[in-house]
C-alpha cells in the first residue's frame, strides 16, 4: 500500500494501481485496498471497472459514512442514480456532517432540479467547512441553477473577501453580476482580467453551457461571450421559457439599449434568441427588424471566408432530370410525428416537376425514419454532425434550385448556412415577423391576412402572399380525438373551459393579464393548459398576485402538448395568446370543432392565428385590439346558445375549409416556387407577387 501511495504521487498511475492490486492480493478482506484501486480505475477513466470492484465491498462500505460517500461517487460517475442517492443519504444517516457526502448529495439533488434540498445541503457543507473555496462556488452554482441570481451574488460577495485571488471565485462573480442587471460591474471587471484569464473564462462559461441537452434548447446557441450584456440575456431569456416575467421589463430596456449601441456603433451581434422573446417582450416591430439586420451582417461576417462565392451556375451533371431542385431543411427528424408530416406533404407535391432534397439535423438518427422518407426524396441527407461550411458545401452538390428553411423556429435552425448561400432563391417556410431584411431569403412568404390589401408592402420586402394562409396543416388526420371524460382530465364537469396549447415560452404576461380579467368576469371558467413543469409554479404566482386562485388554471397531466391537443374536444374556448400565436395548437383546436378568438398584432408572430382562424371560417372570430378581444371571451362565456352557434358554423366549414385542405395549399405553394426560380433564371430580381387561388 505505500508504493502505491508512493507512486501515486508521483503521478505513476499504472504502477500505482498495480501495486494496489497486489496489496488486495494480500489483504482481500481490508477495504481500503480495494477502495484505493477504485481510486485509481476512476483516475484512469474505467468508472465502471471501479464500481463493480466497489460494489463487491457494498456492505462493508455502507458500515461507514467515508465508504458509502465513495461508493455513491463511484455510482454515479456510472449513471446508477438510485443507488448513488441511497449511498449519500446511508452516508448522512451515520454522520450528518459529513461533508463530501453533503456536497455529493447537494450536486445530485442540483442534476434533478430539486433545488430546496440542493442549496441546504450546499449551505451545511460551507457552514462546515468555511475555509474550502470550492464548497462555496458549488453553492453558487447551485442558487444560480434554481434562478436565485443574487443570492448567488451574495455568497461570491463574501467569498471574495475571504478568497480575494480564488480565480474560479472571481470568474463566477463577474457572471452573478451579468446575471443580476448589473452589466456596468460586470463588465468593469471583466475588462480587468489579463488573455489567460479571459480565456479561462470563457471556457468556464462553455462548460456551463454544455450542460444543457442541446434538443431541450428553444434555439440555436450563439457563440459564447463573456459579454456582460449577453450573460444577462441568455439567463434572463431561459427565465421566460419557464414563464418568469420578473425580469421582463429590465430585459426589454437591455435589449433596446443593446440595439442602439448597434445602430450607433455599428457593433457587431448576434440577436437571434432576441428575435424570438422580443416578440414575447412586446418590443416594436421596426426594432426587431433592426434586430434582424443586425444579425444578419454579424452571422454573414462571420463566414466569410467559409467558403468560396456561390454561383447559381447549374453543372451538366444532371442528365435528363431537369426538375425543380427543392431543398427542404427540416427540424430533427428524430420525433416519428415530425417525419409524418413531412411524409404528408412529400406524398402531395407534384415529383414530376420537382425533386426534393430533405436536409435534417438529426444528432440521434433513426435509420426507419429515413426509409419512411427515402421514396419520396431525390436525396435525405443529415447534417448534425457537419459545420456549417461543410452542411452548405453538401448542399450545393444538389444544385438546388429553391432552398425553404423550414427549422426556422426550432433548434435545428443553421442561419449561417444560409448566410453561405446554397441556392439562387432562399425563403424561409415561416418567420415572426412581417418585416424582411434583404439577405439572406430572397422572399418573404406571407399570406393576405398577415400583410393585408391596401398596406405598403415596399417596407417589408419581397413579399409573396399566399391566397388563404401560409400555414401548412401537416398534422395527420384521424389520430386527433380521444375518448376522454373531463373528470379523467382533471377538469371540473360543470365549469366552462378556456384553453390554450402553446410552449410556455411563448406566453406573455400581457397575455396572461388579460386570461386573469377574463377567469374574473366569469366566475364559473377555468383555464386549461398543457403540463408546463416549472412554469406551472410561476404562473400560479403570477395569478396570486392579482388576487386569482391558482385552482382555477388546470394544467395537463401530460408535459406532451399532442396528448392534450387530442383531448381538446373537453374545451368550450380557445383562446389564442396575443403577442405570439398557439398556431398548431390553434389549428388542432379548430380540426376538432373547438372555436377560438385571436387578436391580430402588428407582427407575423401575432397575425398568424388570424390567418388560421380565416382561413378555418370564422373570421368574425379575429378581434382588433384586446377591449375586444376581452368582451368576446366575455360574451361567449356567457351566451351558451351564441357559443354553440359558434361551434355548429365552425364544423359545418371544416371540410371546405382552406385551412384543412392540404392538397391545395401544397400547389399555391408550387406556384410560388415557380415564379421565384421563373425570375431568378430570367435574371430578374426578387419582387412582391400575389399567388391566384388554386
Amino acid at each position: 500500500m505505500e508504493r502505491g501511495i508512493a507512486l501515486h504521487a508521483q503521478g505513476q498511475l499504472e504502477q500505482a494501481l498495480s501495486a494496489f492490486e497486489n496489496a488486495r492480493a494480500l489483504a482481500p478482506s481490508d477495504p481500503n485496498t480495494s477502495v484505493a484501486s477504485a481510486t485509481l480505475l476512476v483516475a484512469l477513466s474505467r468508472p465502471q471497472a471501479a464500481y463493480r470492484l466497489l460494489l463487491t465491498l457494498e456492505k462493508e462500505l455502507m458500515a461507514s459514512a467515508e465508504g458509502a460517500t465513495n461508493l455513491g461517487i463511484a455510482a454515479e460517475a456510472c449513471g446508477d442514480l438510485t443507488k448513488a442517492e441511497a449511498a449519500y443519504r446511508q452516508a448522512l444517516t451515520l454522520d450528518p456532517t459529513h461533508v463530501r457526502a453533503l456536497t455529493n448529495a447537494a450536486l445530485l439533488a442540483g442534476a434533478q432540479s430539486r433545488w430546496v434540498e440542493a442549496v441546504a445541503a450546499a449551505e451545511q457543507a460551507v457552514a462546515l467547512a468555511p475555509d474550502e473555496p470550492g464548497y462555496r462556488h458549488n453553492l453558487s452554482d447551485l442558487l444560480a441553477a434554481a434562478g436565485h441570481y443574487r443570492e448567488s451574488l451574495d455568497v461570491l460577495e463574501l467569498a471574495c473577501l475571504r478568497f480575494p485571488d480564488h480565480l474560479d471565485i472571481s470568474m463566477r462573480r463577474i457572471a452573478a453580476l451579468a446575471f443580476c442587471g448589473r452589466l456596468e460591474d460586470s463588465a468593469a471587471l471583466e475588462a480587468k482580467l489579463t488573455d489567460g484569464e479571459r480565456e479561462y473564462f470563457l471556457a468556464f462559461l462553455k462548460r456551463a453551457a454544455a450542460s444543457a441537452d442541446p434538443d431541450k434548447r428553444l434555439l440555436p446557441a450563439p457563440d459564447i461571450s463573456t459579454d456582460a450584456f449577453q450573460l444577462y440575456t441568455d439567463q434572463a431569456f431561459s427565465a421566460l421559457i419557464t414563464c418568469d416575467w420578473r425580469e421582463s421589463a429590465q430585459l426589454a430596456a437591455t435589449l433596446r439599449r443593446m440595439l442602439a449601441d448597434c445602430m450607433e456603433n455599428h457593433t457587431p451581434r448576434d440577436f437571434r434568441e432576441a428575435q424570438f422573446f422580443g416578440t414575447v417582450l412586446g418590443l416594436r416591430e421596426d426594432e426587431l427588424a433592426q434586430m434582424r439586420e443586425v444579425s444578419t451582417r454579424a452571422i454573414a461576417a462571420r463566414q466569410q471566408t467559409a467558403l468560396p462565392t456561390f454561383s447559381a451556375t447549374r453543372k451538366p451533371y444532371r442528365g435528363k432530370d431537369q426538375r425543380i431542385q427543392i431543398g427542404l431543411a427540416v427540424p430533427g427528424l428524430a420525433d416519428s410525428r415530425t417525419v409524418s408530416a413531412l411524409q404528408r406533404q412529400l406524398q402531395l407535391h407534384d415529383r414530376n416537376r420537382f425533386a426534393f432534397h430533405v436536409y435534417s439535423s438529426t444528432r440521434r438518427p433513426n435509420l426507419q425514419h429515413k426509409d419512411t422518407l427515402a421514396p419520396l426524396a431525390a436525396s435525405l441527407v443529415e447534417t448534425a454532425h457537419m459545420t456549417h461550411a461543410e452542411a452548405a458545401a453538401r448542399m450545393r452538390l444538389d444544385q438546388l434550385d429553391v432552398f425553404v428553411d423550414m427549422a426556422f423556429n426550432s433548434p435545428w435552425c443553421r442561419p449561417e448556412v444560409l448566410a453561405l448561400r446554397v441556392a439562387p432563391v432562399q425563403i424561409r417556410q415561416l418567420t415572426w415577423h412581417r418585416h424582411h431584411p434583404a439577405q439572406p431569403c430572397d422572399y418573404n412568404l406571407s399570406d393576405t391576412f398577415i400583410h393585408p390589401d391596401g398596406l405598403d408592402l415596399n417596407p417589408f420586402g419581397p413579399v409573396v402572399r399566399l391566397p388563404h394562409t401560409c400555414w401548412l396543416d401537416t398534422r395527420l388526420e384521424g389520430h386527433e380525438s380521444r375518448a376522454v371524460s373531463r373528470v379523467a382530465a382533471g377538469l371540473p364537469d360543470d365549469a366552462f373551459v378556456l384553453c390554450s396549447v402553446i410552449s410556455p415560452a411563448t406566453l406573455d404576461p400581457s397575455t396572461f393579464s388579460l386570461w386573469m380579467d377574463i377567469l374574473r368576469a366569469l366566475p364559473h371558467a377555468v383555464l386549461w393548459l398543457p403540463g408546463f413543469g416549472a412554469a406551472a409554479s410561476h404562473l400560479c404566482r403570477e395569478a396570486e398576485a392579482v388576487g386569482m386562485s391558482p385552482h382555477r388554471i388546470r394544467c395537463s397531466a401530460s408535459a406532451d402538448n399532442l396528448e392534450m391537443s387530442a383531448d381538446l374536444r373537453l374545451a368550450d374556448l380557445f383562446l389564442d395568446p396575443i403577442r405570439f400565436n398557439a398556431n398548431q395548437g390553434l389549428v388542432d383546436a379548430l380540426r376538432l370543432g373547438v372555436p377560438a378568438i385571436t387578436c391580430a398584432g402588428k407582427s407575423m408572430a401575432s397575425r398568424l392565428g388570424g390567418s388560421i382562424i380565416r382561413a378555418a371560417g370564422l373570421p368574425d372570430c379575429v378581434c382588433e385590439n384586446e377591449a375586444t378581444y376581452l368582451e368576446a371571451a366575455i360574451r361567449l362565456g356567457q351566451d351558451s346558445g351564441h357559443l354553440k352557434s359558434l361551434r355548429t358554423r365552425l364544423q359545418a366549414a371544416i371540410p371546405t375549409a382552406p385551412l384543412f385542405n392540404l392538397p391545395a395549399r401544397v400547389r399555391e405553394l408550387e406556384a410560388a416556387w415557380t415564379i421565384m426560380i421563373e425570375r431568378s433564371r430570367a435574371g430578374l430580381p426578387p419582387a412582391a407577387f400575389d399567388v391566384p387561388p388554386d
